[in-house]
């Protein structure tokens, strides 16, 4: 059976709250991700998360200044994780049931990982179709 850590993406690229919206920008793009953590001073302490959308939504077509605005203005708050033994299909429901496109996988604390639609799409797009998720 195939879980969530097979086919997350690690280490989960994270930003402090008090940063610009610019800056996150900055190192989503560097990355190449389309979402990042945000964590508070605390080392690793997750507050919430900053996606492509929430950006779209609440900095672009309000037309407010991504230089000026923190990353906790514009993230949102509730995290939804799962178990690194979570498998697939009930990831999977997971995101359709909540209406979210990523889901964090936790162990213990920490956020050892992110899963999207996408990555469960091409996992079971490239297993055939015969992925017993």
């Amino acid at each position: 059976m195939y879980t969530v850590t097979s086919i997350m993406k690690s280490p989960v690229v994270s930003i402090e709250g008090h940063k610009s919206v610019a800056e996150a920008l900055h190192r989503m793009h560097e990355k190449g991700v389309s979402s990042i953590l945000v964590t508070s001073a605390a080392p690793g302490e997750p507050k919430g998360i900053m996606t492509k959308r929430d950006i779209i939504s609440k900095v672009v077509s309000q037309g407010k200044d991504p230089e000026k605005l923190k990353v906790q203005e514009v993230m949102t708050e509730r995290l939804i994780t799962v178990p690194p033994d979570c498998p697939l299909r009930d990831a999977a429901a997971l995101l359709v049931e909540k209406g979210i496109r990523r889901v964090l996988v936790r162990r213990g604390r920490e956020i050892i990982g992110i899963v999207s639609d996408t990555d469960i799409f091409r996992a079971v797009e490239e297993s055939g179709w015969g992925l017993d998720y």
